[in-house]
């Protein structure tokens, strides 16, 4: 499981949005100013740990539904495409139209019906909790700790 921890800024019935906080990984990267993995970020996460606004909270997300994800996101679009072409390759000598034309026509086209079915896909995907970020644990404040076991002596 990915894990990052945030603060939480809103919530709402089950969700509640959380505001990434960098982790302690990016500062010893050495592209770490210009990457945008990096930077700040909303997350809307499931909430059944019951976080309420400005807690302190880690957030997780399936490793095996990131990696499936990123397929479709960055492979699937150039597969399409490599098929776009080949088929159009295949059917140009068909209709009499140059091989180059016919595959450039196709494999752009499977590639725009490739972002057609993701978009499809995602919003199949979005109400599955498999494929959505959820609220782990809530981090205790370390001032407040301290201060507890102080008073207490």
């Amino acid at each position: 499981m990915i894990k990052e921890n945030g603060v939480v800024i809103k919530t709402g019935k089950a969700k509640a949005w959380v505001k990434t906080i960098k982790s302690s990984a990016c500062a010893g990267c050495a592209s770490h100013d210009s990457c945008e993995a990096a930077k700040e970020a909303e997350v809307e996460a499931i909430n059944t740990i019951g976080a309420k606004t400005g807690d302190n909270v880690v957030v997780g997300f399936e490793t095996g539904s990131l990696i499936k994800v990123s397929m479709m996101l960055y492979l699937f679009p150039v597969f399409t495409m490599i098929a776009g072409a080949v088929i159009g390759s295949k059917l140009a000598p068909v209709y009499n139209i140059d091989e180059s034309v016919m595959s450039a026509i196709f494999a752009f086209s499977f590639f725009f019906l490739s972002f057609i079915c993701i978009r499809l896909t995602g919003n199949l995907l979005s109400g599955n909790k498999k494929y959505q970020a959820q609220i782990i644990k809530i981090k205790k404040d370390i001032s407040q700790s301290a201060s507890v076991s102080c008073s207490q002596v």
